[in-house]
């Protein structure tokens, strides 16, 4: 068995899934007192990668998202839940590479992050290029056109 415990909510505007434009978005990450000595020295870092759990995503249900068209378009081809950054999944968890703006106390205050006011947030890292930026990467052509808007 597994368990996870939050370690603080997100606060931000959005209350309801949208299809894109999180790239403006601000949210606050606002974790339980207990964690806010655990954000030392995270102010030295531009960005921090945040793991959350899809609260609102409704139960999997593999013989309708475990292929899927990307973001519903109509004009893609079924792709695989793990070729896709979906909320549809087998276990509903989020990872998000976000701009940091601001540590204050046990608040973080970010940009970019594509979850709703009141997500719960499992885990925060900070961005480091030598572990999360590979040289190389490759992407499937369709991936370009899936994200047109979103960010």
């Amino acid at each position: 068995m597994i368990t996870c415990t939050p370690i603080g909510v997100v606060s931000c505007p959005v209350t309801e899934m949208s299809q894109g434009n999180w790239a403006k978005v601000e949210s606050e990450i606002r974790l339980d007192p207990q964690y806010a000595p655990g954000l030392q020295g995270l102010d030295g870092f531009s960005h921090v990668l945040v793991v959350f759990y899809l609260d609102r995503a409704t139960g999997f249900d593999p013989a309708k998202q475990l292929l899927r068209r990307p973001r519903g378009m109509e004009n893609m081809h079924e792709v695989g839940v793990f070729a896709q950054r979906t909320k549809y999944r087998p276990n509903p968890i989020g990872v998000a590479s976000v701009e940091l703006l601001a540590v204050r106390d046990n608040v973080i205050v970010v940009r970019g992050l594509d979850a709703l006011d009141g997500t719960p947030v499992l885990d925060l890292k900070p961005y480091m290029p030598v572990f999360d930026s590979v040289a190389g990467a490759r992407m499937p052509d369709w991936v370009a056109h899936v994200m047109e808007g979103y960010f």
